[in-house]
């Protein structure tokens, strides 16, 4: 490990942590004009600045009556997975017209690293009950719309026009957060899955924690295509350590 800092090569949790915001925050897939499909899988290659692929990451999304599925998964790639293995997963049930989120899951394996944590909300309730590797947590009350940081930009791209800002309220469980969700400009952008003229987008969170502390630098920024689908095709974060890119490579979908 330390050979490889010394070469400047950041160490790949940091890497993963940066992966993982991505995935989370490429989770927006929604068609607002045609209305979001029964199901639809994106596959995105993950790099360091765009110059060392350190792994591949998949979305899914799937309606099952009156509520909608969300899964992802992130994991690494040799030869980062000989040394660092990751295998990182989310799931978040969200109600089919978006406005609140149900549950949220995530079981994080990033090297001998461990974190199962589960988040169930009642915005009848409004009770937002936390568990940390299975143990309960402090309660909340939380008055709706409440989103997880899968969903709340499932929200933006259903309730609002792409050109246009939008804030939500966002809870990890342990944490509440304000959300910014703020169009930049249009770009045209060449990622695996092909080129694309998109609106590139930056969501903000009030409160920057981690790696992502604005005092460090930090942005994230998302290129959605500008038509009936709006897809995202690339995600971008600045980190303390680099650039985090993910890049569209495939996309199924049905409706």
């Amino acid at each position: 490990m330390k050979s490889s800092r010394a070469r400047g090569i950041p160490w790949p949790g940091a890497w993963f942590r940066g992966a993982v915001v991505v995935m989370l925050l490429l989770v927006s897939a929604i068609d607002v004009v045609a209305g979001p499909p029964s199901f639809e899988r994106l596959e995105y290659r993950l790099s360091w600045n765009r110059i060392l692929s350190v792994g591949k990451g998949m979305l899914e999304m799937n309606r099952q009556g009156k509520i909608y599925i969300l899964t992802m998964k992130v994991r690494s790639v040799r030869p980062i997975d000989i040394f660092f293995r990751i295998r990182d997963w989310f799931k978040c049930t969200v109600e089919g017209n978006f406005t609140s989120f149900i549950s949220y899951e995530k079981k994080v394996r990033e090297g001998g690293y461990r974190r199962h944590d589960q988040v169930f909300y009642n915005r009848d309730t409004g009770k937002v009950v936390y568990l940390k590797n299975g143990k309960p947590e402090e309660e909340k009350r939380v008055s709706p719309p409440l989103y997880d940081p899968f969903s709340v930009l499932y929200a933006y791209r259903y309730l609002c026009s792409p050109d246009k800002s939008c804030k939500f309220m966002a809870t990890d469980g342990k944490h509440l957060d304000q959300v910014t969700v703020t169009p930049r400009k249009k770009e045209t952008v060449r990622v695996p899955a092909g080129k694309f003229d998109c609106w590139k987008v930056q969501p903000v969170w009030r409160r920057m924690q981690g790696v992502f502390r604005t005092k460090k630098g930090g942005y994230i920024y998302i290129w959605f295509t500008d038509d009936r689908e709006r897809i995202p095709v690339k995600m971008e974060a600045k980190i303390f350590i680099g650039k985090v890119v993910a890049e569209l490579v495939s996309r199924e979908v049905r409706r």
